[in-house]
């Protein structure tokens, strides 16, 4: 399926990974794993990246021997048209479960933190709206819009790590293991689909001049995220203390808001929101896109940008199912990732075997 006019680079693969991947240390995922793993977060995001990178290689290795495929034509090759659309489907719904469970958590913070005297579902509409418009231009203005961008967003980064490493204290760090290895290891398994969108981001492959920029800039970008991830979750340990950062549900935040530079500048947490409002609409404009592509792919709907406003407005219906914050966060997305983490870990097994099987009989 040929989307675009002009071949993608890889230069905006690596950024759209790194923005719907790697900027999930300024959400509320840190506060997911703090849960358990208290100031051992930094390490539980590394079992996770540990557990999805055979089934993520697998599936790369699949989509390079059969390079005319995308993900779900891959999946519909290798399983046929009904087993490929109930797995497709699943990987769908998988993804839509995810993105509005974190659609409702940054509403809230949005609401909480800075537009406290608003409305929820007016914010909730126009940044909706925000990202349907955009998301309507296509994976290639997406692209140079994250490529154009990404610099406002990496200096913020960098602005917020300089900041808190001037308050971090090592010490805090241990025990290495937090709460123990057992717990460490649980909740970076029993969460790893908390990344699920790499495995998404595959719907892709087809829109590159050439395959091999799809592989070198996820890839790319994949590595990226994984050591911003550790990093910032490595300095939430070192700011906050072993008792405190398991009770934080806004870490990123909360880390800007503890510090300050001089007397003249004690709220520096409004110079930060900028550059964090822009990944954050940015990272939800291509999950949208992505999860409508796979939906139009599954359903051979061509001018699948159609389903955006569709597939955003009942993504945003039932995200407001959930009475509170707490409850989206600590017990539908903890219970949601539990259940999609064997999904996300299986699936390219599956296609490998199937691969197996159609090839039996070949040298």
């Amino acid at each position: 399926m040929q989307l675009t006019k002009k071949p993608l680079r890889i230069r905006e693969m690596v950024v759209i990974v790194f923005m719907i991947i790697g900027l999930k240390g300024g959400d509320t995922t840190p506060a997911l794993f703090a849960d358990h793993a208290q100031n051992a977060i930094w390490l539980v995001p590394i079992v996770s990246f540990l557990c999805l990178l055979p089934p993520f290689l697998i599936l790369m290795y699949l989509l390079k021997k059969y390079e005319k495929y995308n993900l779900v034509e891959l999946i519909f090759h290798l399983l046929g048209k009904k087993l490929g659309t109930v797995l497709s489907l699943l990987l769908f719904i998988g993804g839509f479960v995810s993105m509005s469970v974190d659609m409702r958590n940054v509403m809230e913070e949005l609401n909480y933190l800075y537009f406290p005297e608003s409305p929820t579902i007016m914010i909730y509409v126009i940044f909706l709206g925000i990202c349907i418009i955009i998301a309507n231009k296509g994976l290639e203005t997406i692209g140079s819009l994250t490529w154009a961008l990404i610099p406002i967003i990496i200096l913020t980064i960098l602005a917020v790590m300089t900041v808190d490493l001037r308050d971090a204290v090592w010490q805090r760090i241990f025990p290495i293991l937090g709460d123990g290895t057992k717990t460490v290891l649980v909740d970076g398994i029993s969460k790893s689909s908390a990344f699920l969108e790499i495995f998404l981001l595959t719907i892709a492959y087809q829109s590159f001049h050439r395959t091999k920029d799809f592989r070198i800039g996820i890839y790319t970008g994949g590595i990226l995220s994984c050591i911003l991830i550790v990093t910032f979750y490595a300095i939430y340990a070192m700011v906050f203390d072993y008792n405190t950062i398991n009770n934080i549900a806004f870490l990123y935040q909360e880390s800007t808001e503890i510090v300050s530079l001089g007397h003249f500048f004690t709220n520096i947490s409004t110079f930060f929101m900028v550059g964090w409002l822009f990944s954050t609409f940015l990272r939800f404009i291509i999950f949208l896109y992505i999860l409508c592509w796979i939906f139009g792919a599954i359903f051979e709907i061509k001018r699948f940008e159609g389903l955006l406003l569709s597939v955003g407005a009942v993504s945003m219906i039932l995200s407001l199912i959930p009475p509170s914050f707490s409850i989206n966060e600590l017990i539908i997305r903890e219970t949601s990732l539990q259940i999609i983490t064997p999904l996300f870990l299986i699936f390219p097994f599956l296609l490998w075997g199937a691969d197996r099987w159609k090839n039996r009989g070949k040298t």
